[in-house]
């Protein structure tokens, strides 16, 4: 892992000297895990990219005479362990010590693939890249910066330095201008084209079921990668055809950046650098993806991710407070001019609402206006239903955060899931509270800044993707009725991550 690399060069030094070296780097680690959402830090991080082993270690094992009642291990208040037999004999177990060779002999933890994604997925690589335009001598080959801006870092940054999130978004687009970015886009056209898609995607799907038949199951939503990478690694293909395929509103906007700008400004495509902000660190992950890497440009559609507490960082390496800085307005893909707004619903994008009306109306002609939700067990699980004579015709739900997705798939499996649709996300109360969002402040809770945040988005005006202007006319122009290419740029394919495993090996 990380440990081995920082230590391969001085494999003979004291071995408590690398433990204390291995302890440093161990926090640092935790902290890095600590923005990812909970249902990644439950798994193993390199499953995501490449699959990897276990943490293992072969070992002695030493026999015994074992007595016939066993033997019973207690943890006392200082964390040792405690051994005691059926005689009532007590013995401290002795902590189990990894030498230097066990740490480099071994595949597992936190692997060189991961020290390159944080690396690559960071402000350190970010400056990189400013400081190669500024050296450059060839404007045509200079790097293009293009930063697409999620609404939640914005929501959390607006929250921080009291003003609203329009204010905030405009002074944070001059502050990372002058740092060197050329375009600074608002990710809403994206997300509107990913709730498109989903609701034709559910419409049909629906249109497909038998009459009288079984019910085949929910649609579960693909925007949360912490979600995705969890049902790959854990439950793998027969979960798989129940998740839709549209793209996420990152990878979706990494499509118009890297291949229609590049089209509409007549720039080579390899020029372009790609950075989005986000609420979490899984969308590191996601955009290092091997479905969105292309061989043929050798580039990814997102080349890097930083998230609202990476954004933060940036501003007091420069020492600039955000609210130093004068408005400049956000681009757009089209050059179009247009006010920051926000779907309605959830402050994950509202996937379960729109979707929800759009098939009300396609599927039964029922214009809906106002949702009501009805909280199940707890507050991050909601669901809504459409019935007609005592029938119900629609039923969808909102399930955020681990136990809940837990308690979603266990019903699945047992066939006992009747919803349709579920928006899933990782995090609880989703993605206005992602794992990278800023902090709250001293003397607050994370309750009331999850409530202050909530308040923010829902105060921020809304306007449906079927009236994104902008949108249709870049349906027109990069698609041109082109269904295949349509599917190719909006759609793409989940997998089962099949562990490896040494069967000489023991699990410690």
């Amino acid at each position: 892992g990380i440990c081995a690399q920082q230590n391969k060069q001085t494999s003979d030094q004291n071995v408590d000297d690398f433990c204390q070296n291995s302890e440093i780097v161990s926090k640092k680690i935790r902290e890095i895990m600590s923005k990812f959402s909970g249902v990644l830090q439950l798994t193993d991080l390199d499953d995501f990219i490449t699959p990897s082993q276990e943490c293992i270690k072969p070992v002695k094992v030493e026999k015994k005479v074992t007595s016939s009642g066993g033997a019973k291990i207690k943890i006392e208040e200082d964390g040792s362990y405690i051994e005691e037999n059926d005689k009532g004999e007590q013995k401290k177990l002795e902590k189990a010590s990894i030498t230097l060779a066990d740490c480099l002999a071994c595949s597992g933890c936190i692997t060189s693939a991961e020290t390159i994604l944080i690396e690559q997925q960071s402000n350190e690589q970010l400056y990189k890249i400013f400081r190669e335009k500024k050296e450059s001598t060839d404007p045509d080959k200079s790097p293009y910066i293009v930063f697409s801006l999620a609404i939640q870092p914005i929501i959390s940054l607006s929250k921080k330095y009291n003003m609203p999130p329009l204010e905030a978004t405009e002074k944070l687009s001059t502050f990372l201008k002058g740092l060197g970015a050329d375009l600074v886009l608002d990710l809403k056209i994206a997300e509107d084209l990913s709730i498109l898609e989903q609701q034709e995607e559910f419409v049909a799907k629906f249109r497909e079921r038998k009459d009288g038949g079984k019910h085949p199951g929910p649609i579960l939503t693909s925007t949360c990668p912490g979600w995705i990478c969890y049902a790959e690694k854990t439950h793998g293909n027969w979960i798989l055809p129940f998740i839709s395929k549209v793209k996420s509103p990152q990878q979706i906007m990494g499509s118009i950046v890297k291949h229609y700008i590049p089209e509409k400004l007549g720039i080579k495509q390899e020029r372009i650098y790609h950075v989005s902000v986000m609420p979490c660190f899984d969308k590191k992950l996601e955009a290092s993806r091997e479905d969105f890497f292309s061989e043929i440009t050798d580039c990814r559609d997102v080349d890097c991710v930083v998230t609202s507490l990476e954004i933060q960082e940036l501003l007091e390496a420069e020492n600039v407070s955000l609210e130093s800085q004068t408005r400049t307005k956000i681009d757009s893909p089209l050059g179009i001019t247009t006010n920051l707004c926000v779907n309605s619903g959830s402050g994950s994008g509202g996937y379960s609402d729109h979707v929800f009306r759009f098939a009300a109306k396609q599927l039964f002609t029922k214009e809906i206006q106002h949702l009501q939700y009805n909280v199940v067990k707890n507050n991050d699980f909601k669901e809504v239903t459409l019935s007609e004579d005592g029938k119900v015709l629609l039923k969808f739900a909102i399930a955020n955060g681990f136990r809940n997705i837990q308690n979603l798939v266990q019903k699945m499996k047992r066939k006992r899931c009747d919803y349709d649709f579920v928006e899933i996300m990782a995090c609880p109360s989703g993605c206005l509270n992602g794992g990278a969002q800023l902090r709250p402040e001293e003397e607050q809770t994370s309750k009331e800044l999850i409530s202050m945040l909530e308040e923010t988005y829902a105060s921020v005006e809304t306007c449906r993707p079927e009236t994104n202007t902008e949108l249709n006319q870049l349906l027109d122009l990069w698609f041109d009725r082109n269904v295949e290419k349509r599917k190719h740029f909006l759609y793409t394919e989940y997998h089962e991550v099949e562990k490896m495993t040494n069967a000489l090996a023991i699990k410690w």
